[in-house]
């Protein structure tokens, strides 16, 4: 569950896990619970988006402004704001390639506005990986940058919900992981006790609000029927159990048996892809998980070093850089090994009747006198200096 008070620390966190396990159910209660505890009508807690893919062209952060600002346009503080680019929201899509620079800043401008006038704490991005994938002009590390700047100039967290496509979006960088987080929203394995628990507690819940006659005890005692059926994912067991009361009240049934539960059970087909896709899915983030706590208790326990004494990048740090079994064969360049060569200074040509520069000889020149010696200052014998003398009333005796 998300906490009021990380809203200020994180901005950004990722919601993955297989289809139909429940995500956009969890966001939809969990906006409406936000909504509701909310004492201040003019404070817009959660704002609930649907990035949409781009019929065409670098659109995509276009078309998440717009759906910001859509959301919000009723807002009575942001009315004001939409006669700045009221003239390009009424635009088609057709027309956005004319946009300029300045279109883009303004609509930009107005989106930020809007989240920080109705005062949104969290956007939930469903279907999320949507951001991440663009149209293929900006890398991941871009998109995610995007929004923790979008997240910085606003102070409203982005959550991006969607399938396992969006575990690979995760700790990029160390700067992007430091002020996001990972949920795994996994299905249920009624093979633990608890999950298994769980499962059951979801499945009296949903049957006991079934329109029809039902025996209950007989339906739970079959918990494992039903797992196997919905593949531990309680939105696939919630359409099938739609799909069951759909049939029984077409046959004007007055109760929900077995039979017609059989017939409306999901295709084998279906459950084979759900299937495979969660196992794909759940062994990549415990792989992941593992691996990762592999690497970095090798790090603290034996820190790579380079040959001058300092600690080397880790291997697989930066990109390009190489494993330390591959470090000793690279050879050194020889501009590192090699003395730098003295270049000598062009000399500069001098124009017609330019004296070349040459220390004048001033006063007379001497010997040098020992140190701590008085020195007499006399004048000199030319015309110039016993000029100077006669003016300023200096005795031309020592």
């Amino acid at each position: 569950m998300l906490c009021r008070s990380r809203f200020r620390v994180w901005k950004r966190l990722l919601l993955c896990g297989p289809g139909g396990v429940g995500k956009s159910k969890a966001l939809g209660v969990v906006a409406e619970r936000f909504a509701r505890e909310e004492p201040d009508r003019f404070v817009v807690p959660i704002l609930l988006l649907e990035p949409i893919p781009p019929d065409q062209g670098p659109y995509l952060r276009l078309d998440y402004y717009w759906q910001i600002i859509d959301a919000l346009k009723e807002h009575l503080l942001i009315k004001e704001l939409l006669g700045n680019v009221a003239h390009l929201m009424a635009s088609p899509k057709a027309t956005r390639s004319k946009l300029g620079a300045i279109d883009w800043l303004k609509v930009r401008g107005v989106a930020e506005q809007a989240l920080i006038r109705a005062r949104v704490k969290a956007v939930f991005a469903d279907e999320g990986h949507r951001l991440m994938q663009g149209d293929g002009s900006q890398s991941v590390d871009e998109q995610l940058e995007w929004l923790k700047s979008l997240s910085n100039r606003t102070n409203v967290l982005h959550v991006l919900v969607g399938p396992y496509a969006l575990f690979g979006f995760r700790n990029t960088s160390g700067q992007l992981a430091r002020r996001g987080r990972d949920i795994h929203f996994a299905r249920y394995h009624v093979e633990d006790k608890e999950e298994r628990t769980a499962f059951v507690a979801a499945l009296k819940y949903l049957l006991e609000r079934v329109p029809l006659d039902v025996d209950l005890n007989a339906l739970l005692s079959r918990w494992r029927w039903w797992a196997s059926g919905c593949v531990g994912c309680i939105g696939v067991l919630k359409d099938w159990l739609v799909d069951a009361v759909a049939a029984t009240l077409v046959q004007k049934g007055t109760s929900l048996t077995e039979e017609i539960l059989a017939r409306a059970m999901p295709h084998p087909a279906r459950c084979l892809s759900l299937e495979m896709e969660a196992r794909a899915g759940e062994h990549k983030v415990a792989l992941h998980d593992s691996e990762s706590a592999k690497q970095f208790q090798a790090l603290l326990k034996k820190p790579a070093k380079a040959s001058n004494g300092k600690t080397a990048p880790t291997p697989g740090s930066m990109p390009g850089a190489p494993h330390a079994g591959q470090a000793d064969g690279i050879a050194e360049p020889a501009s590192a090994t090699l003395p730098m060569q003295q270049v000598a200074p062009k000399p500069t040509k001098l124009r017609v009747g330019q004296r070349a520069p040459e220390r004048d000889p001033v006063g007379e020149t001497s010997a040098p006198r020992p140190a701590g010696e008085i020195y007499n200052a006399k004048p000199s014998k030319s015309p110039e200096a016993r000029d100077i003398h006669k003016r300023f009333g200096l005795s031309s005796a020592s």
